[in-house]
């Protein structure tokens, strides 16, 4: 693993209170000067912020302040394990994040990073107008998947209707994201992994999804940066082309960018290193 894992970069977890009062943690990492920018990352279904313990300081020591909320219900976050009640709620406490996230750095531009189902909650924070200003990096996404899975028909509907709080394991293997033995044995011991979600948060998944399907496009600002899809060359959780095709019908902006040595979770791949070159460059507009 990185070298860069041990090294001293300021991390800090803000506290955050959602609007029905649950406690949400907010966690940073800050570099040792001013930043050039700032990341606020929106992880995926099984993941929290945890996961970052490289990409965090790895960012950081780029210039960037990094950012990432464990999604209620997630990592050190209140709520009932793997539980979201509400796509409307789980809106609400990522625009609450993002206005402190904000409010940390309002000099410098901001990148809003989507990994896996992140990218679909990112989907729909842009739909509702949330993200206005802010670069776009959506990273092995699940854009339009439960549509993929499901069809349009009875059993999307009934997933959508679903509620309640009786759970169901999440049928991936770790071995879908990774193939390094030392991120598989992290994934292993890591007990605020997400192994079971409720029918509401399976409900959850296919409202995110109806809000940026049926939202409209995108592009009311042509001069807006680019939107950037970045796709492993092995994914056994997403289907990349269903991902991709519903991103280019949001935006003509959309700019696929390659990593040919990775798998669905990037961060932890051979692939880390040039990822997180390419996303500091990606985050100060070096790039395009």
């Amino acid at each position: 693993m990185s070298a860069l894992t041990a090294r001293a970069h300021h991390r800090a977890t803000l506290a955050l209170t959602a609007s029905d009062g649950t406690e949400l943690a907010l966690h940073h990492w800050a570099p040792d000067r001013p930043p050039a920018a700032a990341v606020f990352y929106v992880h995926g279904i099984q993941s929290h912020a945890g996961w970052l313990f490289e990409t965090g300081p790895e960012l950081a020591a780029r210039g960037l302040a990094v950012f990432a909320l464990d999604r209620r219900g997630s990592g050190t976050s209140g709520g009932p394990r793997g539980h979201l009640p509400s796509a409307a709620q789980v809106l609400d406490d990522y625009a609450r994040a993002l206005t402190t996230v904000r409010a940390q750095t309002p000099d410098v531009p901001l990148t809003v990073v989507g990994q896996s189902f992140g990218g679909s909650i990112l989907a729909a924070l842009v739909t509702e107008g949330y993200t206005a200003g802010a670069r776009l990096v959506f990273c092995a996404p699940a854009l339009g998947q439960q549509r993929s899975r499901h069809g349009s028909g009875e059993a999307l509907a009934a997933l959508r209707s679903a509620g309640g709080l009786s759970t169901a394991p999440l049928t991936l293997a770790d071995a879908d994201y990774t193939d390094v033995t030392a991120y598989l044995d992290f994934m292993a011991n890591d007990i605020l992994m997400i192994r079971q979600v409720t029918a509401s948060t399976r409900a959850v998944m296919v409202q995110l999804e109806d809000a940026y399907m049926r939202g409209g496009t995108w592009d009311a600002d042509p001069s807006a940066p680019l939107v950037h899809f970045v796709r492993p060359q092995h994914d056994a959780i997403i289907d990349l082309d269903t991902s991709w095709q519903v991103l280019t019908g949001l935006t003509r902006r959309a700019a696929a960018v390659d990593f040919t040595d990775s798998g669905h979770y990037v961060e932890f791949s051979s692939a880390r290193h040039r990822y997180w070159d390419w996303l500091a460059e990606t985050a100060t507009g070096s790039t395009r």
